[in-house]
């Protein structure tokens, strides 16, 4: 496929480089990646693009070209949505390849966007690095900072992107064929993976596109080329082991899932995220829906540090969920650590999904928001024990006027030129009955279960299906640095396997908890309130205690198998009530510890953590209507299996 002139397309670059104020400059062959066995795609252009680049800050403006459905802003998708536009996801994947390609030297390259995260700790766009901060990176954690600050992180990595997409699609020919690639890339959004909501029919929770396979077909404006799957994994360019100094990770050339080998030629092993991630997929509903329909304060909602003054019900948060989806994804490899994380092609379509629950939160609590708090750990801007608020500066993103944005000043998507599907405006404004519907739709108990099947002779007091029920929850307090580095919590009910190479997939296991954490998080030069550092979280238990009233309804025999929750083994239990579950759940419940690599972990080895099991009334939402829950009772610990 010839393109009409080089001159031309130059010409366009030319004009979109200032009209964005910033400019790529992308190899046309890429260096050679040990381990590596296919490339980038090949335009057939010009190999080197002289483009004057701006001396002055890159402002994080987004996006504010392109209409979404019914002329409202465009929408970001998820991504198996996305998937379904031929155009916009050829876009997408080819975009995604001319960044993630572009050398690491460069401003606007993969590497050093996505290091603005965490390693290499590098100064980025004229940010310099506060007190104690030189050894951090910019996100904060444990901290009510944590979606504010990675909604302009988002904005920009997606503006620099959305340029590559327009560049892109001004190479296909002239006439209709670039007319329709031109208005797909001016309505194009980053898209989200919805870790929660049940997958398609026949589908897992982890897309096939994402972990599937390491190549893929892409038809861009030279043709149909076989090229490195962007969203697989990303090919450092050449790996720098001088900034990136943690073993397992000088030896990876390209970002690792669940690592097969601690060696340079290591694979990553997809399928482990797609065990993990299904397996747990009704602990993700129940945690999420929860904290949609019961987390009114947003100090609590946002973080993961342990508040005191909160209450028994309020000890999960959005951060504490994102930890498990980083644990789950990484296994070891890069999604696992906080310094590594952003470099893998997951980070943000994870993070993309953290700020749509985000955002439909902030539109059914639009009242509560960033409270002053001092800082439990350092950033590479903000020192510990500072005080931070809706003012702090949200450090590297620069704004119009020179300085940088702030809490007070992302409040709305519709700043950015985006919106989600749950918040798009009906234009008088976003209705919240359809987002509370679509909350109850998604993540609802109608989504994980089906409705029991009741008999007269059952004895069955309650269910989650009658219009008022009793919810079960473990509540976890933990160090986070109790074992310098990410942990996993697991749950069961039942026989635990002696082997902790086998619980991810044990039927008595409920569910895990991770510990997100850096890879060299000793106490010395940490930068953090070390003393302080309690974190909390959630492990649901109605969904499996449910299951075993199920079973009893069913006709399962008592003490059939030994695999505890879905292959008999446990007594049966006749209701949710409280007289019926606490001492099942003192006879069964109990916890185990592991690395990330599933190496068990003796509990008196963190000696901080208390698993406390709380209990709650609830009354079941509703059409336009959330449950309304009751006051949490503490019923007693979980002991070590």
């Amino acid at each position: 496929m010839r393109f009409h002139s080089t001159a031309r397309l130059l010409q366009f670059i030319l004009t979109a480089t200032c009209m964005a104020d910033y400019a790529y400059s992308i190899p046309s062959t890429p260096p050679s990646t040990p381990g590596s066995l296919h490339k980038r795609y090949e335009y057939g252009v010009s190999k080197e693009r002289f483009i004057k680049r701006s001396t002055e800050h890159v402002v994080t403006t987004g996006i504010h070209v392109g209409k979404g459905p019914d002329g409202s802003l465009p929408q970001r998708l998820e991504i198996r949505e996305l998937e379904k536009d031929k155009l916009m996801w050829t876009l997408y994947i080819l975009g995604l390849d001319m960044l993630q390609w572009t050398p690491q030297t460069d401003k606007f390259s993969w590497y050093q966007i996505m290091g603005i995260h965490g390693r290499p700790f590098q100064p980025y766009d004229g940010a310099v690095a506060g007190p104690g901060g030189e050894t951090h990176g910019y996100c904060s954690h444990v901290s009510s900072l944590l979606p504010t600050w990675h909604r302009p992180y988002l904005v920009f990595y997606e503006q620099v992107l959305h340029g590559l997409v327009q560049e892109i699609a001004a190479m296909f020919p002239e006439g209709e064929v670039r007319d329709n690639y031109t208005t797909a890339a001016e309505k194009f959004r980053i898209p989200y993976w919805d870790w929660a909501a049940p997958p398609p029919p026949g589908e897992d929770v982890f897309p096939e596109s994402v972990g599937a396979l390491p190549y893929v077909d892409a038809d861009g404006p030279a043709g149909v080329q076989r090229i490195a799957n962007p969203l697989f994994s990303y090919q450092f360019q050449p790996l720098d082991t001088k900034q990136l100094p943690n073993l397992p990770f000088t030896l990876y050339p390209q970002t690792m899932r669940y690592p097969d080998a601690v060696v340079g030629d290591a694979t990553s092993q997809n399928h482990q995220v797609t065990t993990n991630m299904d397996k747990n997929s009704g602990v993700f509903r129940s945690r999420l829906y929860n904290l949609f329909t019961n987390y009114r304060d947003y100090s609590t909602f946002s973080n993961e540090a342990w508040i005191p003054e909160s209450n028994m019900g309020e000890f999960d948060s959005l951060e504490s969920i994102h930890d498990q989806v980083h644990g789950f994804t990484g296994g070891g490899g890069h999604m696992s650590y906080i310094d590594y994380s952003a470099f893998d092609p997951l980070f943000m379509l994870h993070h993309t999904m953290v700020d749509r629950c985000f955002a439909i939160w902030q539109v059914i609590n639009p009242d509560s928001y960033v409270e002053p708090m001092p800082a439990q750990f350092a950033s590479y801007t903000v020192p510990v024990g500072s005080i931070v608020d809706m003012h702090t500066p949200l450090q590297p993103f620069y704004n119009s006027s020179g300085g940088f944005w702030d809490s007070s000043s992302i409040r709305s998507t519709e700043t950015f030129g985006y919106v989600y599907p749950e918040t798009a405006s009906n234009g008088t404004g976003i209705d919240k009955a359809l987002v509370i519907n679509a909350i109850n739709r998604l993540y609802g108990p109608d989504t994980t279960d089906s409705e029991l099947p009741i008999r007269a002779d059952a004895q069955i007091r309650d269910t989650a299906h009658t219009y008022e029920y009793q919810e079960w929850i473990a509540n976890i307090l933990v160090r986070k640095h109790a074992l310098s580095g990410p942990f996993f919590i697991h749950l069961f009910l039942g026989p635990i396997d002696p082997d902790p190479k086998n619980w991810s997939t044990s039927k008595s296991l409920i569910g895990s908890h991770c510990i997100f954490d850096r890879i060299d998080a000793d106490e010395r030069g940490l930068g953090c309130n070390c003393t302080g550092d309690l974190v909390t979280g959630t492990i649901p238990l109605t969904g499996a205690l449910r299951e075993v009233v199920r079973r009893g309804l069913e006709g399962a025999v008592e003490g059939e198998g030994n695999d505890g929750l879905n292959g008999g083994g446990l007594e049966g239990l006749k209701s949710l009530e409280r007289e019926d579950v606490e001492p099942f759940l003192k006879r069964n419940l109990r916890f185990k510890l592991s690395f990330l690599n599933y190496t068990g972990v003796e509990a008196e080895r963190v000696d901080s953590l208390r698993i406390k099991v709380v209990t709650a009334r609830v009354v079941r939402g509703g059409e336009g209507r959330l449950p309304v829950w009751g006051g949490f009772v503490e019923v007693g610990g979980v002991g070590e299996g």
